[in-house]
């Protein structure tokens, strides 16, 4: 057993390094010096057309890859576009809050969100959203090109981590059945039961280690309003991983909390003029289009495929950060 987990980790780490060695060579190729960007006039339904067809790709992507769209949407545009990073960030947010609206509503319904759970993950993740997104306003008002490069590196190191993160933990725990609750988590009472279609009963869910979770959450809900990330790809493994929650509960729950998160943080960025309308538009248009498609392809595609896809494109972006970051 230890033999076939040791060649399963060797082969994972022999892609991630061809991964990184193809994402190296064109991130470079694609980085013009900054004296060589000059925006090409673009008529404005063009425009439209070009960031919807875009969005629409992105949205496919993501729902195949199990991801949200803005983890895939904020690094690439600010990687590969001169479209400014603030209003980047802003978009970005604003696409995450409207996909966590429109999918949280079936799952409520369907009572399949543990409220107390997402209550006590959404006032951290949220109160850290707003003062990301204020962060990010100073950075912006205040520290000019120096905080333009800040935020292009980290966020370039951040998606290499996230990319990480996707292939380490593709696979998590569908259902646990924890030993013990500590008392701090049992003082809580974040347990609470749902109809599981798949099995066909109730299933009792019993939250634990919510110590170690609350201070994730408010690092996660930093993360995602400094830099206009969507937080699936962090909540849902804290969740999960940390927490012993089923897939399906920590995915649900995710969903209505970064709906609240994302809902709140997105008003500093409007206040400071980052939402444009003829940007924001069609890459929120884009985004539930395919998301749409990506659900219905859902059955037809191989998603592990597909999370290697998003891997690359992740890894190209973050390299692409850090090389812009470094010219600026």
């Amino acid at each position: 057993m230890k033999q076939v987990r040791l060649d399963s980790r060797r082969q994972l780490l022999g892609r991630l390094v061809l991964l990184l060695g193809l994402a190296v060579p064109v991130a470079a190729w694609a980085a013009p010096e900054p004296a060589a960007v000059a925006a090409a006039p673009v008529s404005a339904p063009l425009f439209f057309l070009l960031v919807f067809a875009v969005c629409t790709v992105i949205g496919v992507f993501a729902a195949l890859a199990g991801g949200g769209g803005g983890v895939i949407f904020t690094p690439l545009f600010m990687g590969f576009t001169a479209i400014d990073s603030y209003v980047l960030r802003a978009t970005g947010l604003l696409m995450a809050m409207v996909g966590a609206l429109v999918a949280g509503r079936p799952y409520l319904r369907r009572g399949l969100v543990n409220m107390r759970l997402m209550l006590f993950g959404a006032v951290p993740y949220t109160l850290f959203a707003i003062g990301g997104a204020v962060l990010a306003g100073y950075i912006e008002a205040v520290m000019g090109p120096a905080g333009e490069a800040f935020i292009r590196g980290a966020l370039g190191v951040l998606v290499l981590g996230v990319g990480l993160l996707f292939t380490v933990f593709g696979r998590r725990t569908r259902y646990s059945e924890p030993g013990s609750v500590d008392r701090f988590t049992a003082r809580l009472g974040l347990g609470a039961s749902y109809h599981e279609p798949s099995l066909g009963r109730v299933v009792n869910v019993q939250p634990v280690r919510a110590a170690v979770a609350l201070p994730l959450f408010c690092l996660i809900g930093l993360v995602s309003g400094l830099f206009g990330l969507g937080a699936g790809w962090a909540i849902v493994p804290v969740f999960n991983l940390v927490m012993l929650a089923p897939l399906r509960v920590a995915a649900t729950t995710s969903t209505v909390m970064i709906s609240i998160g994302c809902t709140a943080a997105v008003w500093p960025y409007l206040d400071g003029g980052g939402i444009v309308p003829l940007f924001a538009v069609p890459c929120m248009l884009g985004l539930a289009l395919g998301g749409l498609i990506g659900s219905r392809l859902m059955l037809r595609v191989h998603a592990g495929f597909i999370r290697w896809i998003v891997v690359a494109v992740m890894l190209a972006a973050g390299v692409r950060l850090l090389v812009k970051a470094v010219r600026m």
